[in-house]
């Protein structure tokens, strides 16, 4: 190869290298957002898992919440249903004194009946 060839095309390389040298820093650039990009995104993602960890909390405490509701309405549920049987025989009680009472009274009544017409 002749010297000017070798020239022209050493020539021709350092255009090359000149045109890709702006397009290398401009890569270089746009990788330095996306690393920026990537950084806050991670950060994001911290942010969302601690937020989650905390619903996650409150979640367990409203269910522990939900059961502790649970068993004391069982319980009222068992005092109600205790009492309500306690009432009704508290009224079969009371319907049997009344009975008896009235059919007291109408013995007692035909005693006197009797008693009047002797």
């Amino acid at each position: 190869m002749s010297n000017g060839k070798t020239e022209e095309m050493l020539s021709q390389l350092i255009r090359m290298v000149g045109t890709i040298q702006p397009a290398i820093e401009g890569l270089k650039s746009e990788i330095t957002e996306i690393k920026a990009d990537i950084g806050g995104i991670k950060s994001e993602i911290t942010e969302m898992k601690s937020d989650i960890g905390e619903i996650k909390c409150e979640q367990k405490s409203i269910r522990e919440e939900l059961q502790e509701l649970k068993e004391r309405q069982a319980q009222f549920e068992l005092k109600s249903e205790n009492r309500h049987q306690e009432v009704m025989r508290a009224i079969h009680s009371l319907k049997a004194d009344q009975d008896y009472i009235f059919q007291k009274t109408i013995r007692n009544e035909r005693e006197i009946e009797k008693l009047k017409n002797q």
